[in-house]
């Protein structure tokens, strides 16, 4: 791999993005054709633990070909269902004073494609209020602000038309919102990789742990989705 000419990363389904090249020839049938790293691969099968990767990689030089991802920890890509709200809280927003900022809210959404970006775009904008509801000192405000927070977070994500959740940042996000429908629907994706990718993701993210322990009493939702431990 080290012959290869690096070309940029590639977002994987588990909040990682690792490096992409290209190869030796190009295909004009395939110009947008990239190779991945043994390890790339790995982490792509949603093999967590590195001695696990090391290992699949090391099986797939001695016998030429891929092994079976699932023997090393790895697994197929969740797929699950996004249902339709029953009640969509964007009508709600919309005729209130919070329909400018949800409006630029969705816009900056709608201008990020890939779900890294957009969720590190909507958790900077959940931070940055919350942490200036957190300055003003009145208990009341930083007990309701969050919901509030939810509300805008739920009223721009509906403009996706999601149908799935098939990586984790969206599940991180559908996970607080205020449809319980897509609150379960982003738990049963995150749950496997509680203690494993959404742990990584979510650590390296206070933005997020902090907006997730105020949803987590709000809503009565797993303890983990903020780091506290415990929760079913």
């Amino acid at each position: 791999m080290s012959t290869l000419q690096p070309y940029g990363t590639f977002p994987t389904p588990y909040g990682v993005s690792v490096p992409v090249y290209l190869p030796e020839a190009v295909n004009p049938a395939n110009p947008e054709h990239v190779l991945f790293s043994m390890d790339g691969t790995a982490i792509f099968a949603g093999i967590h633990d590195k001695a696990e990767r090391v290992r699949f990689a090391a099986d797939a030089h001695r016998l030429g070909h891929m092994p079976a991802f699932e023997d090393y920890g790895g697994a197929p890509v969740p797929k699950v269902p996004l249902p339709k709200p029953r009640e969509p809280a964007y009508p709600r927003v919309a005729g209130m004073e919070a329909d400018i900022p949800i409006e630029a809210w969705t816009t900056g959404m709608l201008d990020h494609f890939r779900w890294c970006d957009r969720a590190e775009y909507l958790i900077g904008l959940i931070g940055e209020n919350q942490e200036q509801a957190t300055w003003s000192r009145d208990e009341i405000v930083e007990e309701i602000y969050p919901l509030g927070l939810s509300m805008m977070l739920t009223a721009a994500l509906e403009h996706l038309c999601e149908m799935e959740i098939d990586c984790i940042e969206a599940a991180a996000l559908y996970a607080l919102t205020e449809h319980e429908e897509w609150r379960e629907a982003g738990i049963t994706w995150l749950r496997p990789f509680q203690n494993t990718w959404f742990r990584d993701w979510r650590d390296s993210r206070p933005r997020y742990s902090a907006f997730a322990r105020r949803m987590v009493k709000v809503f009565a939702l797993p303890n983990w989705l903020c780091g506290s431990g415990g929760g079913a």
